[in-house]
């Protein structure tokens, strides 16, 4: 996630739009609505698009760029790594972990603690970050000499070695032996969302696009469903590497890239934009404080899940928005959700 829109990029307001879009969905994916069944199926399948926005935001923004390494990390360890530090450290003082030891103790178990794995379930998008910030300089390489064939071939193979095959892994006997370590994880979002960027899109297919990710999320709506009420043990269909979540993911993002954005709605979403990495950061901890609070605690009893499951992300989003929003007028406290 390449967190600050800087001028040079201003002109790009899909890029502020998907950010602020993708927050929002973040936030929705942790409501927690007692007995909402397929409602809260429907909602949360809807949120598997928001870590991938960002990461294709990402990719678009940072293999765009040119820059000598020593520029590229060092804004990426002010800009992201000590934040993630210090929310991790928070999230474990948060979550009741002990500070009653000598200080170089606790720095010793705090540090392999967040090496080990991420402190929140959320944090664990950093992990794949930096692993892709790592080979972002070798990308750009890449990118600069490659065509859009090259682009879209080297997409496809990560669609074929890693959803597809997935797929066939999950549901037949079949268990693929073959090492294709250099394309795991999430790289192909990241080249996908610096490939879209060098193509122009028609209407037609901007409207085949949306037609892709509404039968991509009525498939995942229904795998989860099915999933759940069969009590199978599998989570295929809401991976993020899952081929109808991939599927959703890319067409989406098509939808959205290089829209227009009028002046008006921009000054809506601009704030929201800019405040997007802090939201993803402390809204976990909203969420659950805030059912904790006596006006807020019965929320989740009120109503239907249709409306109340979007009320209560409304709801968080605009208080982590609040936080963040004076946190960055704070002198120092600021880079903290820069």
């Amino acid at each position: 996630m390449q967190i600050n829109t800087s001028s040079d990029q201003s002109r790009f307001r899909w890029v502020d739009l998907i950010r602020a879009l993708g927050a929002f969905l973040v936030v929705l994916a942790h409501v927690q609505y007692p007995g909402s069944g397929l409602v809260g199926i429907s909602y949360y399948a809807l949120t598997r698009v928001a870590v991938p926005l960002f990461f294709m935001v990402s990719g678009f923004l940072l293999l765009s760029k040119n820059e000598p390494l020593e520029d590229f990390f060092r804004k990426r360890a002010i800009k992201v790594f000590v934040p993630f530090i210090i929310w991790s450290i928070i999230y474990l003082i948060w979550k009741g972990e002990s500070l009653d030891q000598p200080l170089l103790e606790i720095i010793k178990s705090y540090f392999i603690k967040i090496v080990r794995g991420p402190r929140e379930n959320h944090l664990w998008f950093f992990y794949e970050l930096f692993s892709l910030y790592l080979f972002t300089p070798i990308l750009r390489v890449y990118v600069e000499k490659a065509s859009n064939k090259d682009l879209l071939y080297f997409c496809g193979i990560w669609f074929l070695l890693i959803p597809l095959a997935n797929l066939v892994q999950e549901f037949t006997p079949i268990q693929i032996g073959f090492e294709y370590y250099f394309l795991l994880g999430y790289i192909g979002y990241f080249i996908f969302g610096y490939l879209a960027s060098r193509m122009q899109f028609s209407k037609n297919q901007k409207l085949v696009a949306l037609t892709i990710f509404i039968l991509s999320l009525i498939i995942t709506i229904i795998g989860m469903y099915l999933s759940a009420s069969y009590k199978l043990k599998t989570q295929y269909f809401e991976d993020y590497l899952s081929v109808n979540v991939v599927l959703m993911c890319f067409a989406l993002y098509v939808v959205l890239i290089q829209l227009n954005v009028s002046e008006y709605f921009y000054r809506i979403i601009l704030p929201f934009s800019r405040t997007s990495f802090g939201i993803y950061l402390v809204h976990v901890i909203v969420m659950v404080q805030l059912l904790l609070i006596a006006p807020f605690s019965s929320l989740p009893f009120l109503g239907s899940a249709f409306y109340m499951i979007p009320f209560l992300a409304i709801l968080g989003f605009g208080i982590s928005f609040l936080i963040v929003f004076i946190i960055q007028k704070l002198p120092i406290l600021k880079n903290i959700v820069p």
